[in-house]
């Protein structure tokens, strides 16, 4: 009897793991708005020093880096203990969407696009509306399509891609000029498209590194180079994770039309 009931505690408790994960991503998503709009609010007072404004700036970013792996891992739990549910998507959506639409797009508008009227907050406004449609799409195609790549940069991806340069200056204690302004003007539409394409990225890069000592050797490069420069390298992957899968599906786009071409061209019985 005590073991049936120690296994339906178990059974209850296991479960809930991977919404306490997805509450830890929204709670992080939610800091990351507080911080920006308390930088607002300190810098609008006259009380903020330029020391303290970059070190917000640069924890705002870095809760939404724990959202994404908070993100990460209530999936990986919901598999492991067998407990995916309708619930459990929808929960996941609503917080990706707080943490990777809002959370970027309120850091950049505070950031530097405030002061670029409109067009910055059309701008902003576009990156999340997209963010909410891809989420919509991912809910739908979850069970089939994407259940093996996703179509169009998924949401945490695309929140990286709009924070890493934040993260990297700030910590460089640079502050963004008109340059970095006409970047994000262009960036958050084009990161919006993306989420919103149907180029695909895949789920798990895989990278032949020729056997498990060659792969623990670039493991140790790549987590010293983390440690040491923890900036640069979350830019460097997470542009690379987009450019590489843009690339890729354009390649094999040229070679279905050029696939196409020559059996067009191929005359009527010959092969």
């Amino acid at each position: 009897m005590r073991e049936k009931r120690k296994k339906s505690k178990r059974q209850r408790v296991m479960p809930v793991l991977p919404n306490l994960f997805t509450t830890g991503n929204l709670f992080c998503g939610l800091l990351s708005i507080m911080a920006s709009i308390e930088i607002v609010v300190a810098v609008s007072g006259g009380e903020a020093s330029q020391e303290w404004v970059f070190r917000r700036f640069w924890w705002a970013g870095a809760f939404i880096v724990i959202s994404a792996f908070l993100d990460m891992m209530d999936g990986k739990l919901a598999r492991f203990f067998n407990h995916e549910s309708k619930f459990g998507l929808s929960y996941d959506s609503l917080s990706d969407l707080v943490s990777f639409g809002v959370a970027p797009a309120v850091l950049i508008y505070t950031w530097v696009l405030m002061g670029s009227g409109k067009i910055g907050l059309m701008a902003v406004l576009f990156y999340v509306v997209c963010t909410a449609l891809r989420l919509a799409r991912f809910n739908v195609q979850s069970g089939n399509e994407e259940r093996f790549h996703f179509t169009g940069l998924p949401s945490p991806a695309a929140a990286g891609l709009m924070i890493a340069p934040v993260m990297l200056l700030t910590a460089l204690s640079i502050m963004p000029d008109s340059k970095v302004v006409w970047y994000f003007l262009f960036a958050a539409p084009v990161i919006g498209l993306l989420m919103v394409s149907s180029v695909e990225y895949t789920k798990r890069p895989y990278i032949n590194l020729g056997g498990p000592f060659n792969a623990l050797v670039v493991a140790a490069i790549i987590f010293a180079a983390i440690i040491t420069h923890p900036e640069i390298m979350f830019i460097f992957i997470v542009y690379l994770y987009a450019i590489v899968g843009l690339v890729v599906y354009a390649i094999k786009q040229l070679r279905g039309r050029s696939k196409l071409t020559d059996e067009a061209q191929t005359p009527e019985g010959h092969s």
